[in-house]
């Protein structure tokens, strides 16, 4: 099978889709397809070329008003070879761009948008009437729609689009990479961590990780626990580092600002700490909580995305409130028989979302697909 994956962006960009992206690509072609990706183009990154197999071309973007607008994209499309194109996003280029021509082109299509970012996080009138209206339409262009969480399914069912044309197929890992021999980081001393424990977060300072909820949780727990965030910072928000820092210091919170790591780092930060922790108001999957539990790290996380999914067999607590959040980190700090138990249950739940596993459900959307096309 030739596959096309369009995502808005790609390899060397960091991100969650783009990661997505890229593993989904390596299981797809670990099966023996052919995968091609259609993204925007990167600095220093060529307009053509292979990546680890995988044909990658990157379109040039144009800003007009407030908008960036590829250049090219339909007459590109029309001149790849693909047996089955499978769409990414949302409320983002290269499916907003996509959506009007959508039912022009043949074939089989599926579509994974990640979640409904803006309608979780800006419910504004626009928001409402794209969500509303014009995605559930544009949305039956598509042979299925290929959902990351049970959420996101009574979500776009919700909408209005046809829950028979809905699969759940989730996030995937690399187990083998997560699990592997990594050098150690030396988190404590080299970021300075002067508490017992450490609480760790990975996913950056965006407005719907709620890092400050964090904060506020791990507060009353501050003369055991410290808490380090992985990820970038995005200045002039309202839960950026700055609010978050004065947050921490009014709370009494010893807080470690760790930026960005490279993956082997973040895989060594995870065996170093004693728990992971996720504030998120909304994430579409949570890949780094997955990759937590992938490492045998137990989690406190509030409901979004898959928390709920990673901590059925014990791997994870989902808190209801910044008490319940506060409640459950006591007691896995205090309790070492229940940490190492949901250690165990952890790598247990890892299991059923490496790729390996994962892109069964994928190859067989896409049979389904092309047996509806």
């Amino acid at each position: 099978m030739k596959v096309l994956l369009v995502n808005h962006r790609f390899w060397p960009a960091d991100g969650g889709t783009e990661r997505w992206t890229l593993a989904l690509a390596r299981a797809l072609q670990g099966r023996g397809h052919r995968v091609s990706v259609l993204t925007q183009n990167e600095p220093q990154a060529p307009a053509e070329e292979e990546v680890d197999g995988i044909a990658v071309r990157r379109l040039p973007m144009r800003q007009w008003g407030q908008f960036r607008v590829p250049r090219a994209y339909w007459r590109t499309l029309r001149a790849m070879d693909f047996d089955l194109l499978h769409m990414s996003g949302n409320r983002i280029w290269c499916a907003d761009f996509y959506f009007p021509v959508a039912q022009v082109f043949d074939g089989p299509q599926v579509i994974t948008p990640h979640g409904f970012y803006q309608w979780e996080m800006d419910p504004s009138p626009r928001n409402r009437w794209y969500f509303g209206r014009y995605l559930p339409q544009a949305l039956r262009a598509f042979d299925l729609y290929l959902a990351l969480t049970e959420h996101e399914r009574e979500q776009v069912i919700g909408f209005g689009y046809p829950g028979s044309r809905v699969r759940l197929v989730g996030e995937g890992i690399d187990l083998k990479d997560l699990t592997a021999p990594v050098p150690p980081l030396g988190l404590r001393e080299k970021f300075g961590f002067t508490r017992p424990r450490i609480a760790l977060y990975v996913g950056g300072l965006w407005e719907n990780k709620r890092v400050d909820r964090l904060v506020e949780a791990l507060a009353p727990l501050r003369d055991h626990v410290a808490l380090g965030v992985v990820g970038k910072d995005l200045p002039g928000t309202r839960y950026d580092r700055t609010h978050v820092e004065a947050l921490a210091k009014q709370r009494g919170l010893e807080v470690r600002f760790l930026g960005y790591l490279e993956h082997n780092e973040v895989r060594a930060a995870l065996r170093e700490v004693d728990l992971y922790v996720q504030g998120s108001q909304y994430e579409g999957f949570g890949i780094s909580l997955l990759e937590a539990t992938a490492s045998g790290l137990p989690f406190v996380a509030f409901e979004a995305g898959a928390a709920r999914y990673l901590a059925e067999d014990g791997g994870g607590r989902v808190a209801r409130s910044v008490e319940e959040f506060t409640s459950s980190v006591r007691e896995i700090l205090d309790r070492p028989g229940l940490r190492g138990q949901m250690s165990d249950s952890a790598r247990r739940t890892a299991k059923r979302w490496d790729w390996e596993v994962v892109v069964d459900r994928y190859l067989d959307a896409y049979k389904e697909a092309m047996g509806r096309a």
